[in-house]
């Protein structure tokens, strides 16, 4: 989603899931504008340098929900 944070999602919630709302308000927030994105999402730190997914900080956490809540 940027480059210090990952948005998952199941690669068949397309066809499955409900539209999820507030995950696709998220991702357009930071220019992921080209679909609507489906079901539950998991949000994460990126990969570092083994390809290892890396946790969320306390202080991307906080500008996560500070941007959700400006939603």
């Amino acid at each position: 989603m940027t480059d210090q944070v990952d948005m998952w999602l199941d690669d068949n919630g397309l066809n499955t899931q409900p539209v999820n709302p507030v995950a696709t308000l998220l991702a357009g927030r930071f220019g992921r504008t080209y679909q609507d994105y489906h079901g539950a999402v998991l949000l994460t730190g990126r990969a570092d340098d083994e390809g290892e997914t890396l946790p969320l900080n306390r202080d991307k956490m906080l500008a996560i929900l500070v941007t959700l809540a400006d939603l």
